[in-house]
């Protein structure tokens, strides 16, 4: 995820869908792994000077820790170190998340820029054996939740196939992967998600 997108509509369907999924499988937490990747932000223009963005108003409206202010019961931690090495990342992100396993429930939010790995991946995707990782990490009542973006745009139908994917890379039953979304918000992401038993 990178902060200059934080805060747009689909926002409004990742954290809707994410509290929703807490009320109904009773989380204590939400905890996002954000495969955090920083952006720099265009400047300003006062007249013909350019001025960068003010780190105040930046902090404010784009800082992706902000969720974590949420007034509500569920709490919200954000794993928001930057993804550089992988396998450090994993190892980092497991560890935030053994902090928060004798606290009760907990929705485990996988937030990368467009999804589970295409055929060449990159820092913007979860790479398949990292979902499992995750997957297995989790106590039985909690909730795994990986962030899809549209993976084509020639009009093919592209859900399935990649609610499918996840499915089988965390080994989960034929099925149990479910899908929330917000098509009148934001058409092209959905969040898969399923319950470990």
């Amino acid at each position: 995820m990178r902060n200059c997108w934080y805060a747009d509509n689909r926002d409004l369907v990742k954290w809707s869908v994410l509290m929703h999924l807490a009320i109904m499988n009773s989380a204590s937490y939400i905890l996002q792994i954000a495969y955090f990747q920083e952006c720099s932000f265009a400047k300003v223009e006062l007249d013909t000077e350019e001025k960068v963005i003010p780190e105040e108003v930046q902090k404010h409206l784009r800082d992706i820790r902000n969720i974590e202010n949420f007034s509500s019961a569920i709490k919200v931690r954000v794993f928001n170190k930057v993804i550089e090495d992988r396998r450090r990342y994993l190892l980092e992100a497991k560890e935030f998340i053994s902090r928060y396993a004798a606290e009760g429930r907990c929705i485990l939010f996988l937030d990368p820029d467009t999804g589970l790995e295409p055929t060449n991946p990159n820092l913007k995707h979860v790479l398949k054996k990292e979902a499992d990782e995750f997957w297995k990490s989790l106590k039985i009542g909690d909730v795994l939740v990986l962030y899809q973006h549209q993976t084509n745009r020639n009009g093919k139908p592209w859900q399935e196939s990649k609610r499918m994917e996840f499915e089988e890379a965390i080994g989960a039953p034929k099925g149990s992967v479910k899908v929330g979304r917000g098509p009148k918000l934001a058409k092209d992401v959905v969040l898969f998600y399923a319950i470990k038993a």
